[in-house]
C-alpha cells in the first residue's frame, strides 16, 4: 500500500516544480528583473544627455515610475502571497506609495509649465523623485529599490555636474557593480548548499 501511495504522490509531484526550484526561479527572476529597471534607468540617463530640452525626456521618467511602481506591486502581491499574508493592504502601502512619486513628477511638470524651472531641469528633478521613491521602496519592500534608488541619485547628480562621457564613466562601472551584488546575493543564496 505504501508504493502505491508513494507512486501516486511522485506521479501527482512531476508536472510541479518542487519549493527550491520555485525559489530559485524567483531569485533568478528577481536578478533579470533589476537589470531591466537598471537599463531603463542607464536608458533614461542617455536620452538626458542627448535631450536636455525636450518634451520626452519628462514622460520617459514618468513611464519609468509606472514601470517600476507595476513591479513593485506584482513583487508586493507575490511576496504577500509567498508568507501567507493579507494581499490588499501590502499592494495598497505600494500603490500609495508610488502615486506620491506620480504627483511629486506632475508638480515638477507643472514648475515647467508656468517657467519656474526649465524642461532639463524639470527631468533631472523628476528623476531625483524616482530615486528617492525607489530608495524608500527598497527601504521598506526589498532591498533591490534601494540599490537602484542609490544608483538613480548618482545619475542624477551626474546629469547636473559632470559631461556626457563622465555621466557614463561614472555610472556604467556603478552599475556593474550593482549587477554583481545582485547576481551574487540572488544566485549564491540560491545553490544548494553541500
Amino acid at each position: 500500500m505504501s508504493n502505491v501511495t508513494a507512486q501516486a504522490q511522485g506521479s501527482a509531484n512531476r508536472g510541479f516544480p518542487s519549493l527550491a526550484e520555485l525559489e530559485s526561479r524567483t531569485r533568478r527572476a528577481d536578478f533579470w528583473v533589476f537589470g531591466a529597471m537598471l537599463a531603463l534607468a542607464l536608458v533614461g540617463a542617455g536620452v538626458s544627455e542627448v535631450e536636455e530640452k525636450g518634451r520626452f525626456l519628462w514622460f520617459y521618467w514618468f513611464g519609468v515610475v509606472l514601470v517600476y511602481a507595476g513591479i513593485s506591486v506584482v513583487r508586493a502581491w507575490l511576496k504577500a502571497k509567498q508568507q501567507a499574508q493579507p494581499v490588499w493592504p501590502m499592494i495598497r502601502t505600494e500603490v500609495l506609495h508610488w502615486l506620491g512619486a506620480l504627483i511629486a513628477i506632475k508638480i515638477i511638470l507643472l514648475f515647467e509649465a508656468t517657467g519656474i524651472t526649465d524642461r532639463g531641469a524639470a527631468s533631472v528633478y523628476s528623476l531625483l523623485v524616482l530615486a528617492v521613491c525607489s530608495y524608500l521602496a527598497g527601504v521598506h519592500f526589498d532591498w533591490t529599490f534601494m540599490l537602484l534608488g542609490g544608483i538613480l541619485a548618482v545619475i542624477a547628480v551626474a546629469i547636473g555636474f559632470l559631461d556626457q562621457m563622465s555621466v557614463f564613466l561614472v555610472v556604467l562601472p556603478l552599475s556593474v557593480v550593482a549587477l554583481w551584488i545582485v547576481f551574487r546575493y540572488k544566485f549564491a543564496a540560491a545553490r544548494p548548499v553541500s
